[in-house]
């Protein structure tokens, strides 16, 4: 079901233009941009990322290799062994805090 009822045209010389894209981001109405925040490399969210990232990658290339039969893989299937710690490392932090979250367990005491 559409309607019968014409939309009103806009008119295009009365928009006003649309700034040049020169890698700057326009100023609105004499307001400031703010600059990025300073971004913390050495924190869980990234440690994660890049170990899942690895990890995919790794073992994606494992996978390309043993179909190309690429011979012998026992160098890289130890080298494919980091990342797949570095991941458990990762995961046992995420259950740690939500089991933390649920109170299966109790955070320990602080050191004097």
């Amino acid at each position: 079901m559409t309607s019968t009822r014409k939309r009103s045209r806009r008119d295009r010389a009365a928009a006003p233009p649309a700034p040049a894209s020169q890698g700057v981001a326009p100023v609105q109405a004499g307001r400031a941009l703010k600059p990025p925040p300073e971004w913390r490399w050495r924190t869980f969210p990234v440690y994660f990322a890049f170990s899942l990232a690895l990890f995919v990658g790794v073992y994606v290339g494992l996978l390309a290799a043993a179909a190309n039969d690429a011979g012998n893989g026992s160098i890289s299937l130890l080298l494919a062994g980091i990342p797949a710690v570095m991941l458990g490392l990762g995961l046992s932090r995420i259950v740690v805090r939500f089991m933390m979250t649920r109170g299966v367990i109790r955070p320990r005491a602080k050191r004097k």
